[in-house]
């Protein structure tokens, strides 16, 4: 049978169909019934065709099971007129049998005299990632996790290098946060052109100060003298306003052909001899040896069994809450929320260990939406006593980039019906490498909702003073290694002292963490903090525990 494509046959469809590779768009003509959908969505999921009837029905079998009845409720609730947009997100299973986390954006277009016509809207595909870095402009740590996926599909040989600038924070410190993004600009711009005249391979940015070069047919001889000019351009070729910026860099690097293993793996391998080049070796070309491939397996092992435990509804994942106290009374009036993790045979795995990896894992939105969904709901009985108590919670770069994340808070406090003022949201180190009008953007709406801003580890790399003026903070929290030997260590005195009258002065509130003695928190009785925090007064505590901290 033939499908009537009446008003769905738009060039201007076809046009923005085209252009968006994890955005698709979809049309309804609600008389016929029949749908329109982006030919990437079709290809992408497995549709019927780019046309097709009962797109709800059909697209409903489609959608997590445990999600299913939340998307048929928002379309009911939008075809009745209760609502007047279609917004909600959920996981939808792509043609590999994947769940895939999407937000989904739609409207009902009326036509002359006012009855239904059309039914148009946006899918933004979340498991589709952008592959180009904003600052460097080079492709990013997801696109060299697709180059690493296709060597070891290939069975390719070659190299696989990891370059990281030593001692960044002190740059950002120095020449401030955006300087900072120049300089990694204007060096991976001079590694690109050197790469691409050699001919010796594709160049990536990773995350923070770190750049990786996937380099074919390369040998050993040939990895030392691509880093011996990497080491030249960074000390010799970084000039910014007429001004050189020595760089100093260590690496480390992995020959594919000796490697037995996925993508995951050599990621780990590489940066795992990058890391002793910088604390072992100076500086020094490190290649990844026989003898930390067993280190390498154990963690590949776990990073799996973390994935399966988020998917598996965050199972085995635990919150613990450490007390947030007024800095003059010691009285608690806040809690930040710190995730936990153990699963048999792993036990208890510190969260040092596996944080890291995760705020860099697709799945990672999953596990944050339960994260604060946990801690707002724990909070929420805490607010029945009192109402101006607050809770922290730690928003990773994997949530703060999505364009669907500031639908997700405010649906879960919709939901809850959490006060958005009581809830603080904490921007973790990584969160500072996104483009500075983005991030100020996203802050700024986050806080016209009633939602407080925190930028939280201030002092350690991608920080700044600067960042005080730049960005819409409500509250700052000063890193424990500026306090750590703040009693005897007058550098330290002065930075948190300097640190402490900036903000008071932009009336931006403080908390100093890491307090571990009462001889450390009288000595910062001094400073002009708001808050104080640390295992003075409390370690990270399970919620009934904390209950009791109260009552006590």
């Amino acid at each position: 049978m033939e499908l009537d494509l009446s008003g769905l046959d738009d060039r201007v469809f076809d046009a923005l169909a085209e252009t968006a590779k994890r955005r698709y768009i979809y049309m309804c003509n609600m008389k016929t019934n029949v749908s329109r959908w982006s030919k990437n969505a079709v290809e992408y999921f497995g549709l019927p065709g780019e046309y097709f009837k009962d797109a709800e029905r059909l697209w409903a079998d489609y959608v997590h099971p445990d999600d299913r009845q939340h998307y048929l409720d928002d379309i009911q609730a939008v075809l009745s007129g209760k609502k007047k947009y279609h917004d909600v997100e959920y996981r939808a299973k792509n043609k590999d049998g994947n769940y895939v986390v999407c937000s989904c954006r739609g409207v009902i277009v009326r036509g002359e005299n006012g009855e239904p016509d059309l039914f148009a809207g946006t899918l933004d595909n979340h498991g589709l990632l952008d592959n180009v870095d904003p600052v460097t402009n080079l492709y990013n740590g997801y696109a060299f996790l697709n180059a690493l996926r296709a060597y070891c599909t290939a069975g390719a040989e070659g190299l696989i290098m990891a370059v990281g600038i030593n001692e960044f924070t002190n740059v950002n410190a120095i020449f401030g946060y955006a300087l900072g993004n120049q300089i990694l600009s204007k060096f991976g711009d001079q590694l690109y052109r050197f790469v691409k005249n050699e001919g010796c391979g594709t160049l990536y940015r990773m995350d923070g100060a770190k750049f990786a070069v996937c380099a074919p047919h390369m040998n050993e001889a040939g990895a030392e003298r691509l880093y011996a000019q990497i080491r030249e351009i960074a000390h010799r070729k970084i000039w910014i306003a007429n001004r050189q910026i020595p760089l100093t860099v260590s690496a480390g690097a992995v020959l594919a052909r000796n490697f037995s293993g996925d993508e995951y793996a050599i990621q780990a391998s590489v940066i795992s001899a990058l890391r002793r080049s910088k604390q072992e070796r100076f500086g020094r070309l490190v290649f990844f040896d026989n003898e930390q491939a067993d280190s390498a397996r154990k963690d590949l092992e776990l990073m799996e069994a973390l994935q399966k435990s988020i998917v598996n509804h965050c199972e085995g994942f635990y919150l613990c809450y450490q007390p947030i106290v007024l800095a003059d009374s010691g009285k608690i009036v806040g809690m930040e929320a710190l995730l936990r993790w153990n699963k048999e045979p792993y036990g208890e795995v510190p969260p040092g260990r596996f944080i890291p990896w995760l705020e860099n894992d697709l799945h990672f939105y999953e596990l944050g939406r339960w994260i604060l969904r946990q801690a707002i709901t724990d909070a929420a009985v805490v607010l029945e006593q009192r109402p101006d108590f607050f809770v922290n919670v730690n928003v990773a770069y994997t949530q703060m980039e999505r364009a669907g994340f500031r639908d997700t808070v405010l649906e879960l406090l919709r939901e809850l019906r959490f006060p958005p003022q009581n809830l603080h949201l904490e921007l973790t180190e990584r969160c500072r490498s996104l483009r500075i009008d983005y991030l100020q953007e996203e802050m700024q709406y986050f806080k016209s909702c009633g939602i407080r801003m925190v930028l939280d580890d201030f002092g350690i790399e991608g920080s700044s003073l600067e960042l005080l003026g730049n960005l819409p903070i409500d509250h700052l929290k000063i890193d424990r290694s500026f306090v750590s030997e703040i009693e005897s260590d007058p550098v330290q005195q002065t930075i948190v002292e300097a640190v402490l009258n900036c903000a008071e002065k932009l009336r931006i509130q403080t908390c100093i963490e890491g307090i571990e003695t009462d001889p450390m928190r009288r000595f910062l009785l001094q400073y002009p903090a708001s808050f104080h925090q640390g295992y003075f007064y409390s370690r990270p505590v399970r919620f009934e525990r904390f209950l009791q901290l109260l009552e006590a």
